[in-house]
C-alpha cells in the first residue's frame, strides 16, 4: 500500500467513528426521555398521570380484598352441616361393560360413595354379586350401605 491508500483509510475510519459518535449523542438520549419510568437512587421515578392510575388500581384491588375478606368472615360464621349436606348429593356414575370389581371399587371409593374398597370386594364376593353387575348410568348418594349399592347395580 502506498502512503495516499493509507491517507484515505484513516480519514474514512475518522468520518465513521464521528458518525458513530453524533448518532449515539442525538438519538440514543430521546429513547431514555420517552420511558414513562426511570430508576434513581434505588426508587423507581413514575410521571404523575400514571401515579394516579396507580392509585386508583391500589384502591380498587383493596376494595376487592375487604369484599373477600368479608365472604369469607361469613362463610366461617355461616352454619354448616357439611355430613347432612355430603348424603344429599347425588352423583352419577357408570360401569361400563368389561369393569372388573376392583375398578369399580376404586371408582366408588374416588368420589367418596364408599369408604374402603377391600370391605365393598368383598361384600359383593361374599354376596354372590360379583358375576352379576350390571352396565349402566347409576345414581348414588353419599353414605349409601354396600348392600343399597349392589342392590342398584345387579338389577
Amino acid at each position: 500500500m502506498n502512503r495516499l491508500n493509507v491517507r484515505f483509510f484513516s480519514i474514512g475510519m475518522l468520518v465513521a467513528s464521528i458518525i458513530i459518535f453524533l448518532y449515539g449523542f442525538f438519538f440514543e438520549n430521546d429513547t431514555a426521555k420517552s420511558e414513562p419510568t426511570a430508576e434513581k437512587e434505588g426508587y423507581t421515578l413514575v410521571e404523575k398521570d400514571r401515579l394516579d392510575l396507580f392509585k386508583e388500581k391500589i384502591a380498587g384491588l383493596e376494595a376487592e380484598n375487604a369484599e373477600l375478606k368479608k365472604t369469607i368472615e361469613e362463610s366461617k360464621n355461616a352454619p354448616t352441616n357439611t355430613a347432612e349436606q355430603e348424603k344429599e348429593q347425588v352423583f352419577m356414575f357408570e360401569i361400563r361393560e368389561g369393569m372388573s370389581l376392583e375398578d369399580i371399587a376404586r371408582s366408588l371409593a374416588g368420589i367418596h360413595i364408599i369408604t374402603d374398597q377391600n370391605d365393598f370386594i368383598n361384600f359383593m364376593v361374599q354376596n354372590g354379586y360379583e358375576k352379576r353387575v350390571q352396565p349402566g348410568q347409576y345414581e348414588f348418594k353419599q353414605g349409601i350401605s354396600n348392600q343399597e349399592i349392589a342392590d342398584m347395580i345387579t338389577k
